[in-house]
């Protein structure tokens, strides 16, 4: 089911890697790899369309969801200083919407316990990333109490979230989508990359697919460690390899502008599709999206 019309055709990038996905599944793989690509060039629709492709494959054997996708927008949580807590909590969203649409009772009740332990997870992380205690207001069942220390707890508070990973993993591939990296503050985004490297790296049947600008993380590394940052070295200690995402070339203008389009006559509309596909040859999607709701508004 398409949420957005491919403008762009990205169809066929889409199903590369959702095929790659099923052969690191097959052989219970890690891998972290990135889809590289200008600022508006669609790399947020492609990580949308290859979600929605992976909720689809189901299990000959089984007849359950092949994957278990986690989609963490930074940006959207930026406002978490550490990223370990941001990553909890999507986890966590993911996991209670999971259990809403599972039918089978053992299954449910296997994710209502980690539902549960993720919650005592991002309190410890909060206690041991502020010092402040939302015990009381958080509760979940069985709690031990245990407090962590707030200098030394994070490496702990990894090892939990990576014990949580692995139990989904037995099951199901586990694949950590990582979207808007390009939005965030430099420091920010760093942060998350080696975060996401720290929890993920080496679990098996772990796929971690990073979008991301190059360029941009290019210069953030610089500001951050200096101009003489090695960044590939860096980089491929984090991603094993990259899919590079072009602006594409744009079509189905009548069905992805349908009422822009509407406000011309029949006879207009004939070569309407040509001409905006010529005029809007180079520039990327976002701002062709752009462009076409001013135009609409000022024909309106």
């Amino acid at each position: 089911m398409r949420l957005k019309e491919d403008v762009l055709n990205r169809e066929p990038f889409i199903q590369q890697i959702v095929e790659l996905a099923k052969i690191l599944s097959e052989n219970r793989k890690n891998c972290c790899f990135a889809i590289e690509g200008e600022w508006g060039s669609g790399k947020s629709f492609v990580l949308e369309m290859i979600q929605e492709c992976l909720k689809m494959e189901q299990s000959e054997i089984t007849g359950t969801d092949c994957f278990f996708v986690v989609r963490y927008d930074c940006w959207q949580y930026d406002y978490y200083e550490e990223p370990i807590v941001a990553i909890i909590s999507v986890l966590k969203e993911q996991i209670e919407k999971y259990i809403s649409v599972l039918s089978d009772a053992t299954k449910k009740q296997l994710f209502e316990s980690l539902k549960n332990a993720i919650t005592k997870i991002a309190v410890e992380a909060i206690k041991s990333k502020t010092g402040v205690n939302f015990g009381d207001i958080i509760k979940t069942p069985e709690d031990d109490g245990k407090i962590y220390d707030q200098y030394f707890g994070f490496q702990n508070v990894i090892k939990k979230v990576q014990g949580q990973i692995v139990e989904i993993s037995k099951d199901q591939t586990v694949v950590i989508i990582v979207d808007e990296l390009d939005r965030c503050l430099p420091s920010y985004a760093i942060k998350v990359l080696e975060r996401i490297h720290h929890i993920f790296n080496e679990l098996e049947n772990v796929v971690v697919i990073i979008a991301m600008e190059k360029k941009q993380i290019e210069n953030s590394l610089h500001q951050i460690y200096g101009d003489e940052m090695n960044v590939d070295r860096y980089l491929k200690k984090i991603i094993s390899f990259s899919f590079q995402l072009d602006n594409g070339s744009a079509n189905n203008f009548t069905e992805k502008y349908a009422s822009f389009v509407e406000m011309f006559s029949l006879q207009e509309q004939v070569e309407l599709e040509k001409f905006l596909k010529e005029i809007t040859q180079g520039i990327d999607i976002r701002t062709q999206e752009k462009i076409f709701e001013k135009a609409e508004n000022i024909h309106k």
